[in-house]
């Protein structure tokens, strides 16, 4: 496969990712994409003139019990709104696949994980 690329302008979802500590970036998921692609990601993110690292989970929120896939992207360097803007979506390395977690506090902990194995695979 070669790297998924995802663009569009960033929609407000349903704050599952603020609520448990780790805002994402959402965009819809283009009918292109297909579930052999579903994954957490490294990804990079342009935005403005910048380009951001991030984990990217592309696939339906299990935990969440959603069927719909969502393509939700963790900044690792940003803390900022960016509902409406443009953003081009650059998804490198698969990390893992979707999983369904049996509690939030699972889930908050493999998010730690995975954000803590992309700050260093970037390098941050």
């Amino acid at each position: 496969m070669g790297h998924v690329v995802i663009a569009g302008t960033v929609q407000v979802g349903r704050r599952q990712g603020r609520r448990i500590g780790f805002p994402t970036i959402n965009l819809r998921v283009p009918r292109t994409v297909e579930k052999d692609d579903w994954g957490i990601y490294f990804s990079l993110v342009a935005v403005d003139d910048r380009i951001l690292a991030g984990v990217t989970h592309l696939g339906p929120p299990k935990t969440f019990h959603l069927s719909r896939a969502t393509c939700e992207t963790f900044l690792l360097t940003l803390r900022r709104p960016l509902a409406d803007q443009r953003v081009s979506k650059r998804l490198l390395l698969k990390l893992r696949e979707v999983e369904h977690f049996s509690s939030i506090k699972q889930l908050k902990r493999q998010m730690g994980a995975d954000v803590r194995t992309a700050r260093k695979f970037f390098g941050l």
